[in-house]
């Protein structure tokens, strides 16, 4: 997969992407459609912006996650149309597609079923992907997707244990994105994959913690590539919580640790969930200041795919009675 990297090739695309900044969600419209006096005048809110159109029938949670899967795709398909390249975008979906995957191996294996957590966001027919995989020819996937495919089912097949294809796959993705990062020479985007793995390190290093995993569990989840080598976790595995903060006190990683680890020997994964978005986003902030390149386009999909998921949480959040208060705690911060 063959990157572009001339930044003159983004001269128009990152003059359009500066133009969308600004109509992407203020902390004030945020604030609206939490205040909003119920569902429907959520909807009203939504109305107003470019995601009204997606919403004009929506009643329930799974036609809120429509919804937003079609906004979600017709921004990637716009930037993918603005840019003449197809490379960037397909960074961002692969993920969809190793989701996907991994859906397909749990169900084959009657881990886990529910065809409404498919996501057609990512690049991989998944009708032929579960056909291949149900009948077990998997040399007909895509080649990108084959290996991991293969080793998934054989650990699966060895162990029984449904996460072992979770561990196999993330790996497999994390890799991938990796090389592409690195093909870029562009370290605004290597920077980004080492902060997802990263956060993908430290929250299997949590919830291992929280599960009582042994520390063969750990050795086999973690993933390579990251700004932190991983046998620092491998390490501190048997000490006490505190001991990995000690250790990644100089790290940009220490106000995240600090912050979670404020008060239970049990962490919260939710919170981690917010502080790691976070983390992202003010990653994702620095292409602000880029004025023509990669950068901006990355930097408007993380801000893109932040808001989505602030919408979701308020909507869904609405529909199940969650209290505002509670809704508010949930919102992670905004790009602009």
């Amino acid at each position: 997969m063959q990157i572009f990297i001339d930044p003159i090739k983004y001269g128009v695309a990152t003059g359009r992407i500066k133009v969308l900044e600004n109509k992407l969600f203020t902390r004030h419209r945020m604030e609206r459609l939490v205040e909003a006096d119920d569902f429907s005048d959520q909807l009203r809110i939504l109305a107003e912006t470019d995601y009204g159109e997606f919403f004009e029938n929506v009643r329930t949670i799974d036609d809120i996650e429509e919804a937003l899967h079609k906004y979600l795709a017709r921004v990637y398909d716009f930037l993918d149309e603005l840019t003449r390249e197809r490379n960037i975008i397909s960074f961002f979906r692969l993920r969809y597609d190793f989701h996907n995957l991994k859906v397909l191996l749990k169900t084959k294996y009657k881990q886990e079923t529910g065809e409404h957590i498919w996501s057609y966001l990512g690049l991989l027919d998944v009708q032929k992907a579960r056909d291949s995989i149900e009948q077990g020819i998997v040399d007909e996937l895509p080649e990108v997707y084959r290996q991991g495919v293969k080793e998934a089912m054989h650990r699966f097949e060895k162990e029984r244990d449904a996460q072992q294809i979770d561990i196999v796959l993330d790996g497999e993705l994390y890799k991938l994105l990796y090389g592409l990062a690195v093909s870029q020479r562009n370290d605004f985007l290597q920077d980004l994959v080492k902060i997802f793995i990263d956060l993908g390190n430290i929250k299997t290093f949590l919830r291992a913690k929280n599960l009582g995993r042994k520390k063969d569990f750990i050795f086999q989840a973690l993933f390579d590539n990251g700004s932190i080598d991983k046998e620092i976790f491998i390490a501190l595995y048997e000490e006490p919580l505190d001991s990995l903060l000690e250790r990644l006190k100089n790290t940009p990683y220490a106000y995240l640790l600090k912050t979670i680890f404020k008060e239970e020997k049990r962490i919260d994964l939710s919170i981690f969930d917010k502080l790691a978005d976070n983390f992202v986003l003010n990653h994702a902030k620095k292409a602000k200041y880029v004025p023509v390149g990669l950068e901006p386009m990355v930097g408007y999909i993380l801000a893109k795919e932040s808001e989505v998921n602030m919408v979701r949480i308020i909507l869904t959040g609405r529909l199940n009675n969650v209290p505002k208060d509670k809704i508010r705690e949930r919102i992670r911060d905004l790009y602009v």
